[in-house]
């Protein structure tokens, strides 16, 4: 018994630290924009726990041939929200754009929803060399960036701030360009797995849609948050938007169901609804909580000309009864915030 309690624990041991590796980088962006010197040694401290933990799980998964398809998901995982906590705060700061950070974001999130859908189709796609690389320069960009907030705290000379600006900034455009590429690879290397029948079933429920229960109400929360997540830049916001009427319609092309069917586990459009729904809405938890009920209801209710306008062939009739109620929705949702 003891003996395999002890093998067990010592199994636990490489995603353990892989998932306490993303706990301390939830941390890291509350604990940087406090601005308090003594939060930020607090987060570097953190950080290089973090960074010290990817390098120890992985040893240790190697040293005692635990590899699993589990570990390989969450590792790189872990990883990204601990180097996508502290882009962000620092950019939130001022330290650089952050359309620097938006291709490390929209390539960490691409690819992560990739390899979740392959992983249930029973395919754990682990890290690869370009990837490493990408990794190790947004590390040092994080680096210098809490480099460069302690030269602002102890008012290091000007030469020294200029070099260390300097070392962060190239840091991070060689970040984003290994980002784009080895996203490029990646993509390239597995490009057979976008051809399965699963995997369009699971680009059109955007994951959410394979839950039992609500698979709407999830997808309209997948648009309240990439509607949040993309307010901040009005041409950002339409390209998300464009991309998922894209893949809207390239994953039903590739599925087989009857010409006017709406799968329940399709809620891509309730995803393309929900950001029509709150296009350059004001941003508050108020609005978002307004809009998300509007939408659902007319969703359900669907009034005229709803139940004409999904009677359309294909991707089309699915996507445009939900941009029809996003159109009710949004007329009475700015009524609403006009007149309070």
């Amino acid at each position: 018994m003891i003996s395999w309690a002890k093998s067990n624990f010592k199994r636990m041991i490489p995603n353990g630290l892989s998932i306490f590796r993303g706990v301390l980088g939830i941390l890291l962006p509350f604990l940087i924009l406090h601005g308090h010197a003594r939060a930020i040694w607090f987060a570097f401290g953190i950080f290089i726990v973090g960074v010290v933990t990817d390098y120890l799980d992985g040893f240790l998964a190697r040293r005692y041939g635990i590899v699993s398809g589990f570990g390989k998901f969450v590792d790189p995982f872990m990883d990204k929200i601990l180097i996508l906590a502290p882009l962000c705060a620092f950019a939130k700061i001022g330290f650089y754009s952050m359309w620097w950070v938006v291709p490390v974001i929209v390539r960490e999130i691409l690819v992560t929803y990739f390899r979740v859908g392959w992983l249930l189709e029973g395919r754990a796609i682990g890290a690869e060399n370009l990837g490493k690389l990408k990794l190790g320069m947004q590390v040092s960009t994080v680096a210098f960036a809490f480099f460069y907030q302690f030269g602002l705290m102890y008012a290091a000379s000007e030469g020294t701030l200029s070099i260390l600006s300097s070392l962060m900034m190239f840091t991070l455009i060689i970040s984003a360009m290994l980002t784009i590429v080895s996203g490029l690879a990646l993509c390239i290397n597995n490009r057979v797995l976008f051809q399965s029948q699963a995997f369009s079933k699971y680009l059109a429920s955007l994951g959410v849609g394979l839950f039992p229960w609500a698979p709407g109400t999830w997808g309209s929360l997948i648009g309240l948050l990439l509607a949040f997540m993309t307010h901040w830049n009005t041409i950002l916001y339409f390209a998300v938007f464009a991309t998922l009427v894209i893949t809207g319609a390239y994953a039903i092309r590739r599925l087989s169901f009857e010409k006017h069917e709406d799968p329940r586990y399709v809620v891509i459009d309730e995803a393309c609804g929900m950001m029509m729904t709150l296009a350059l809405a004001s941003v508050n938890w108020e609005t978002y909580l307004l809009g998300f009920v509007l939408f659902r209801i007319f969703d359900v209710v669907k009034p005229f000309p709803i139940r004409h306008v999904e009677k359309l062939p294909g991707w089309w009739g699915i996507l445009m009864d939900d941009l029809c109620a996003a159109f009710y929705a949004r007329i009475i949702l700015y009524v609403a915030v006009v007149c309070l």
